[in-house]
């Protein structure tokens, strides 16, 4: 399956449980050193998960395990 595919799985189960999915942004300094990474917002912009150490650190099997245990 691809990775797009289980992104917007992802995306969909999140928002079903009243989160937001955000992705690193294209043209990040972050996206460049670190790679693709996620991180987890609710309905008011508040970051839950995926902003310990730096901005978007969860991978895409962090998320989908996030959002297994939320719905």
């Amino acid at each position: 399956m691809s990775e797009k595919i289980r992104e917007d799985r992802a995306r969909r189960a999140l928002t079903k449980a009243g989160y937001r999915l955000h992705k690193t942004p294209a043209r990040s300094w972050l996206r460049r050193e670190y790679g693709t990474g996620y991180q987890i917002g609710d309905q008011s912009n508040a970051i839950v998960a995926g902003c310990v150490h730096r901005q978007y650190e969860m991978t895409l099997e962090d998320v989908e395990s996030f959002a297994v245990k939320r719905t």
